[in-house]
């Protein structure tokens, strides 16, 4: 260990609270970037710079005080990443991001390496969408090649007049057009890469979503073992062919035994939370290590366990249950659709 070390996090939010938490653990300082004073993070950092994302002077400066850069989202200007890896390692790298940035660009390069996604279309033109769901003859998910989480940015098209219903309440923007299958389950695999090039991977998750966000993640999912085994090695190829460095989220959809890759995340993922009181190790432990050259850790679960998201409330059911853990963000105001905190449920493995 090498104490007075400081991780810097660009982003303020809750995945950079849990990360912070986790490096102080470990001993290391934590200098949070983040242009909201009263963000999530700034309650448990040693550190709070305030600024915006596109301020190079202010962003080289907090740079400057901090050994390793990481961050908790992908919607930063790479352009701004270049001049700051200049100054300072920042992992993951800004190769990952890239790819990440952009669904198109995400998607083609997870095909150009043999990586099966769902159908999708280069959306230039307006015209261009009227004529391919024609040629498809089937719905098609319209999305924003870039700025889209939690269901935002995504819309579905099924007649002419779903076209002209978009565009009355969207700009034009770069655009993405997928084909929609009726999948059985959703999964994410949580993947963690160390420089050396070791890996760990933390056991499949089942996933469901409510209005495009993330409601439960379960463990064990209900998949077979081939299927377990066939989502860790596509994740493993993703990360080793990016010489990726620090955690992973690789999410899945799974019909009729095959599994076709929806997205991935160049960072610590919602659908890994459970992995804070289900594995031996947590994945912003994990992610800290690896972004620090520490040694990863087992990430073998010792728990059944369910994740519930607490979104737009504080509330649950499960407040008098007493295996029933609570993370609770620090935010300030709820509001539909806000991921306020979640609990993890759990229960004896194989109960």
């Amino acid at each position: 260990m090498s104490p007075n070390r400081t991780v810097g996090i660009l982003g303020g939010g809750q995945l950079a609270r849990m990360l912070a938490i986790a490096a102080a653990d470990l001993g290391f300082n934590t200098h949070i970037y983040c242009p909201d004073r009263d963000c999530p993070a700034a309650q448990v950092a040693n550190k709070m710079v305030l600024g915006n994302y596109v301020d190079d002077k202010n962003l080289a400066n907090f740079a400057k005080n901090v050994d390793v850069l990481t961050y908790e989202f992908e919607n930063i200007e790479t352009k701004v990443l270049e001049e700051l890896e200049k100054i300072v390692d920042i992992r993951p790298s800004i190769k990952s991001l890239k790819i990440s940035q952009d669904r198109f660009t995400e998607k083609s390069y997870l095909n150009s390496i043999d990586i099966k996604t769902t159908q999708f279309y280069r959306i230039d033109e307006v015209s261009d969408i009227g004529k391919l769901l024609i040629k498809v003859n089937k719905p098609l998910l319209l999305k924003t090649r870039r700025l889209g989480y939690d269901g935002k940015g995504q819309f579905l098209i099924k007649t002419s007049n779903d076209i002209k219903k978009y565009f009355r309440g969207n700009k034009p923007s770069p655009l993405i057009a997928e084909e929609v299958i009726k999948f059985d389950r959703e999964l994410s695999v949580i993947i963690v890469r160390d420089k050396e090039g070791n890996i760990k991977t933390f056991e499949p998750g089942e996933n469901v979503h409510k209005n495009g966000i993330l409601k439960t993640t379960t463990l064990p999912s209900l998949i077979d073992d081939k299927l377990k085994r066939n989502a860790t090695q596509i994740s493993k190829k993703i990360v080793d062919n990016l010489d990726y460095i620090g955690v992973m989220g690789v999410e899945f959809f799974l019909k009729e035994h095959e599994l076709f890759v929806n997205e991935i995340a160049p960072r610590v993922h919602n659908s890994g939370h459970w992995t804070m009181d289900g594995s031996y190790s947590s994945q912003f432990e994990q992610h800290i290590r690896a972004i620090m050259d520490l040694p990863l850790l087992s990430t073998e679960r010792h728990s059944d366990i369910i994740m519930y998201n607490l979104i737009g409330k504080l509330t649950s059911d499960l407040v008098t249950n007493e295996l029933a853990k609570f993370y609770i963000y620090g935010k300030k105001d709820s509001r539909p659709g806000r991921k306020m905190g979640h609990v993890n449920l759990i229960k004896k493995k194989g109960s």
